[in-house]
């Protein structure tokens, strides 16, 4: 009897392994049926020569690095820097910002070239400009250059333009759509580029701070914040309670000039956000926007230009290490300085200039300042110290410090 019991048990134990390898099998089968619905949002049958994408993966594509696309850096042609090009359905027209020296910019053509599908086809243009004298620098003055093309192609887009003498090596530049949206927000901030090292925290506490405040998209032109940082931004965009956006603009300026920067910066700016918003505004990572009492970003009224005056912050008071910055450097006084919205002239019905607020540049060493403790900012502190983006932060550096240890 022993040597049928070993047999039946040999048996049941062959059919047993056999059925969980079956069983097995049949899991993981299912499984990545599953997998496939969840992602793609079909039947994993039929798809050797289809791939079906969902909604939200073209909407995210979309969004990510929405107001830099596409990539553009300064480019040299003979002795003139472009930087990028807008095409203006409206005027059908490109528009362009050239620098470079005055008596070299002559003999010039355009071409714009057009896409449809993948069939590539140009049209030549017809060029005109206007010149901003620089009485600072000879060598760069700024040209605001339209290329109206002739006989534009019907339901193609148009993709870059060509400008340069005849029989010559021509500069290529990405044209950048803008797109006609009825939901405008209220504001959009451009960041100008970070030249005082500002901790990588306290860029965090920025984009913190003006989500809590309404901003749902932001312009960053970078010249060397670290990749980490970029990276962390533009990942978490778009998750709940968060901003919508963040964009970033390589930006090396040819010229040593801090004004003119500013101001191509400004005109960047506004050709780049004025379809999705009815102003932007121009700030530093050390500036604030601090809106007045019982005032929202829909105060904000369309074709009225915004000034806030420029006060310098410093530290008034010894809180815990966890606050923003921010809501410590609370000892104000005011300065000659002001910061407007931008809007585009065209667009300006209105040529006062109302206040709304103040903006608060945070001053890194406090001398010599006499100013009153300003309280403005107080009535977003257990939101700013409570911040989403704040404590996604913290984790991440938590995790980094983890992972460098172990890795060491």
């Amino acid at each position: 009897m022993r040597k049928y019991q070993q047999l039946l048990l040999v048996l049941v134990s062959f059919v047993s392994i056999f059925s969980l390898l079956l069983y097995r099998y049949e899991y993981m089968k299912l499984l990545n049926v599953l997998e496939v619905l969840n992602f793609f949002g079909y039947s994993a049958d039929n798809l050797t020569n289809c791939v079906l994408l969902e909604e939200k993966f073209y909407i995210d594509l979309e969004n990510d690095n929405l107001l830099a696309k596409p990539p553009i850096s300064w480019t040299k042609h003979d002795e003139h820097y472009a930087y990028s090009a807008f095409w203006s359905s409206q005027q059908q027209s490109v528009h362009l910002l050239l620098l470079g020296p005055r008596s070299a910019f002559s003999g010039y053509e355009c071409r714009v070239w057009f896409k449809l599908a993948d069939i590539y086809t140009s049209r030549p243009g017809k060029l005109s400009y206007n010149i901003q004298l620089n009485i600072r620098d000879s060598n760069f003055h700024e040209y605001e250059v339209h290329c109206k093309p002739n006989d534009i192609p019907v339901n193609t887009k148009p993709y870059g333009i060509l400008l340069g003498k005849e029989n010559t090596s021509k500069l290529f530049i990405p044209i950048e759509i803008k797109k006609e949206t009825k939901d405008k927000d209220d504001l959009i901030i451009c960041i100008a580029p970070d030249y005082s090292a500002v901790p990588d925290t306290y860029l965090i506490e920025f984009i913190a701070y003006h989500t809590l405040i309404g901003v749902r998209h932001f312009v960053a032109y970078d010249i060397g914040i670290h990749y980490q940082v970029l990276q962390f931004l533009r990942t978490i965009a778009g998750h709940k309670e968060l901003y919508k956006t963040f964009s970033t603009l390589s930006w090396q300026f040819p010229a040593q000039d801090l004004l003119m920067e500013k101001s191509v910066i400004q005109k960047d700016c506004i050709q780049r956000t004025q379809s999705y918003a009815r102003h932007s505004i121009l700030l530093s990572w050390d500036q604030y926007l601090v809106l007045n009492d019982h005032k929202q970003l829909n105060d904000f009224k369309e074709g009225v230009d915004y000034t806030f005056e420029v006060k310098k912050c410093c530290n008034n008071r010894l809180l815990k290490k966890s606050w923003p910055m921010a809501m410590k450097k609370t000892l104000c006084e005011k300065t000659n300085d002001t910061v407007n919205s931008i809007i585009d002239e065209q667009d300006k019905i209105n040529y006062q200039t109302p206040s709304l607020g103040s903006i608060h540049r945070l001053e890194e060493i406090c001398e010599k300042i006499t100013g009153k403790d300003d309280k403005s900012m107080a009535r977003h502190l257990i939101n700013f110290v409570n911040s989403k983006l704040l404590t996604l932060w913290r984790s991440h550096l938590k995790y980094s410090i983890i992972h460098e240890r172990k890795t060491l």
